[in-house]
């Protein structure tokens, strides 16, 4: 009852409005310098100036629909501030939604061809994306926010809260188009997709883009469709001037967008201009400060607004009319799920990532569409709300873009040091209920060569499970100058070399975590000097080989936002390894050590935690952390059980060379790592890591080894670097030192992405 009085109410207001004076808001486009519109807004509130119809492009349509769906210039200003907006602007995957079961494991390629199994001879480079912003979360985010309004206008904008026209632009025929009934998500994204930052979207089979190229300001769509009796019109688009040598966006603007009429005759209306020229394209973060400017300017000259129009509609009634109308908005609750794109096979693998036994929430549904998207075989995945009005409830309807795929990837890491390598990686990706994966990759370089062939093969089972089957040969080369070893009898030259095959089965474990359980057989073969003082041109090396039997379960959660030089999420792991084999010795010189067999078996476990805590805008603290207990024996030498010890290599260059400080068969080891963002991908990163082997190697007579007392060895290693973390690859400079040996000082730059096979011990 006391519903139904409020829509009456609403109504008889309304109806004594109707035939006074109506005010019609002109919104332009301009990127983030929009946000003035809302601080209009909010003078125009307050000042009980009312808005009868609103006409909007790009960012003036997203105010504009936003308005037009009854939110006040809080919740606007609330929206744009907050956190899934910040994803949609920046192309952010929401990390706490990624289904880490179905990531592919991380590689070196940095440009990959795509081969259409169709047209073999088709190639589809991907070096940079589509669009500067990555397309996935704005394809949800805007379907969220959008469709229970498209649900309650009936798909007629005449029929939201305030009558609404976004412009958007028809490219391929070269004019504007005027969007006023549909999907209200799709209209707003049509308005604002800036070329090559925001990927277009599709309407009535033709790729629609920002309507600012044709009609950034759309005075003339205000009086054609409402004819209101006065207009404000607010202006915040730049002028089209010379482009900016160092400015990309500048650059574009200039190329795509045509003049628009930025006029409003002094007799149509009130026109507002703002010189905004110090805020960018995606300056959202200033949110506040520029709407600010917007309301200021509106409120010093609200005496002339209010003489051109004395209608008065209170904040109260508004407020009203606000319930009123929000009251009839539907829950986002989803019933079914239809796909369009791709065979049979794919569209079912598609729907039953949503399968439920009954209806889902909206926050099923994002589980469920990141789920699919995880794994990065869907080119394009956009989600439609459509409203069925005798249950109440919405129908998902999915358009997919996917296909079989054949890929070619290049790729590697360049370095100051010898750790320079070239990749190459050939990919079949199947996708259908039972998907199948395969991978060959070979990596080639100075120091480091590998192998690797993967084949991944999805169970159509109750719980989500995966076979992949592993078949790897790596060798790495240490190289180590004399100066380095001077003092010390260390080896100057070790070749560690792996060939194994392993079997492994994988199981989810909540969203961002797995589970994997694996056996395997490797034979590892290690090449080395115990002594530093060798006749290179006589003398041969020390051969140790070990054929191992392995089994091993892992449980892995990981959502760093980058594999090298992360600043977000976390990294945690517990292995339990059970090893059981043969070690054979077999030395050059069989007069001062005799060749030897033994039986190997040993348990291990490891504990790895790698996070990171933001502080404010700019700064990270990083923590890292890891621990290796295990029954391993020592081995026939000193030098063979340093070789095969577990060795905590926390940075890129600690894992390009061969330092004994840092390895043992059981330790702890902690860092920190304070981390200064420069820019979004700019970033000074520090990082201090303390080394405590639970009891220290050391070598005997006769080239044995033997154990020192517990805790009374510690060992530091500390780097700084300045990072540039591009989407394909990252550049880095940087200066390190580690306490051993004396005076290790290293200084050098790193481009690319340092990713070695994964090692048979892992």
């Amino acid at each position: 009852m006391k519903r139904f009085l409020l829509i009456l109410f609403a109504a008889f207001c309304v109806s004594m409005q109707s035939h006074g004076q109506t005010v019609g808001l002109v919104l332009s486009g301009g990127g983030a310098k929009g946000i003035a519109h809302i601080g209009i807004i909010k003078a125009l509130e307050e000042n009980n100036v009312p808005i009868d119809y609103v006409a909007g492009t790009s960012m003036g349509a997203i105010v504009g629909a936003w308005y037009a769906m009854g939110y006040t210039p809080d919740d606007m200003l609330n929206l744009i501030l907050s956190e899934d907006f910040s994803m949609w602007s920046r192309g952010i995957l929401d990390e706490r939604y990624i289904y880490y079961f179905k990531k592919p494991e991380p590689s070196p390629e940095i440009v990959s061809f795509n081969i259409a199994l169709q047209d073999s001879t088709k190639l589809e480079p991907h070096f940079l994306p589509n669009s500067l912003i990555n397309h996935f979360p704005m394809n949800y985010g805007f379907m969220r926010l959008f469709a229970p309004y498209s649900a309650q206008c009936d798909g007629n904008f005449d029929n939201l809260f305030v009558p609404f026209r976004a412009v958007a632009s028809d490219v391929y025929h070269k004019r504007a188009l005027v969007m006023k009934d549909g999907d209200l998500g799709d209209a707003v994204r049509a308005s604002m997709t800036f070329p090559f930052v925001f990927k277009p979207i599709e309407i009535d089979s033709v790729l629609v883009y920002d309507g600012g190229i044709y009609n950034n300001f759309p005075v003339d769509v205000m009086k054609a469709d409402f004819n209101p009796d006065i207009i404000i019109g607010s202006i915040v688009a730049a002028k089209i001037d010379k482009p900016k040598e160092n400015d990309i966006i500048n650059q574009i603007e200039n190329m795509v967008m045509q003049k628009s009429d930025y006029t409003l005759d002094p007799e149509d209306g009130i026109l507002m201009r703002f010189d905004l020229s110090d805020v960018g394209l995606l300056d959202f973060p200033k949110a506040q400060q520029i709407a600010q400017i917007g309301y200021d300017y509106t409120m010093s000259i609200m005496d002339s607004i209010k003489s051109r129009i004395p209608r008065e509609l209170s904040q109260e009634t508004r407020q009203l009319q606000r319930m009123v109308f929000k009251s009839k908005t539907p829950d986002l609750v989803f019933k079914d799920v239809s796909v369009e794109g791709g065979n049979h096979q794919q569209q079912e693998y598609i729907k039953r990532q949503f399968e439920t036994d009954d209806t889902f929430t909206e926050e099923q549904a994002k589980a469920s569409y990141y789920k699919t998207i995880s794994d990065g075989k869907i080119f394009d995945l956009i989600p439609h709300a459509r409203y069925d009005k005798e249950s109440g409830l919405f129908d998902l309807d999915l358009k997919a873009n996917v296909h079989d795929q054949l890929a070619v990837g290049i790729g590697g890491f360049i370095s100051s040091t010898s750790s320079n390598q070239v990749c190459i990686g050939a990919h079949y990706r199947t996708v259908s209920l039972n998907s199948l994966d395969l991978d060959l990759t070979g990596q080639i370089g100075q120091s480091y060569i590998s192998g690797v062939f993967s084949s991944r093969f999805d169970l159509k089972t109750p719980i989500p499970m995966y076979l992949n089957l592993q078949a790897v040969a790596a060798r790495q080369k240490f190289y180590q100058n004399e100066t380095l070893f001077y003092s010390d009898r260390m080896p100057s030259f070790i070749t560690q070399s792996e060939q194994y095959v392993k079997l492994r089965l994988g199981l989810p474990f909540l969203i961002s975590s797995k589970a994997i359980v694996s056996v395997g057989y490797g034979r590892m073969s290690d090449r080395y000097y115990q002594s530093n003082t060798v006749d290179f041109s006589k003398n041969e090396q020390d051969r140790s080989r070990y054929d191992l039997f392995v089994a091993s379960m892992k449980f892995d959660r990981n959502n760093l936002n980058h594999y090298m030089y992360p600043t977000s999420g976390t990294d945690c792991s517990v292995l339990g390894l059970l090893a059981y084999g043969k070690e054979r010795f077999t030395p050059y010189d069989t007069g001062l050590q005799p060749n030897s067999k033994q039986t190997l078996s040993w348990l291990q476990l490891e504990g790895n935690i790698h996070t990171y805590i933001p502080f404010g805008d700019k700064f990270v603290l990083g923590v890292r952390g890891k621990a290796v207990v295990s029954s391993k024996g020592l081995l026939s030498n000193y030098t063979s059980t340093l070789i095969q010890a577990p060795a905590f290599t926390p940075t890129p260059h600690s894992k390009t060379i061969f330092n004994p400080a840092f390895r043992s068969t059981q330790y702890l080891a902690a860092g920190v790592i304070p981390v200064w963002k420069i820019l979004n991908n700019l970033q000074f990163r520090n990082e201090f890591y303390l080394f405590a082997p639970f009891r220290q190697i050391y070598e005997g007579e006769g080239m044995l080894p033997y154990y020192g007392k517990a805790f009374t060895k510690y060992h530091f290693m500390g780097e700084s670097s300045v990072v540039l973390n591009l989407s394909f690859a990252s550049i880095s400079l940087y200066a390190n030192y580690y306490d051993y040996p004396a005076r290790n000082w290293n200084f050098g730059v790193n481009i690319g992405l340092l990713v070695f096979s994964p090692k048979f011990l892992e």
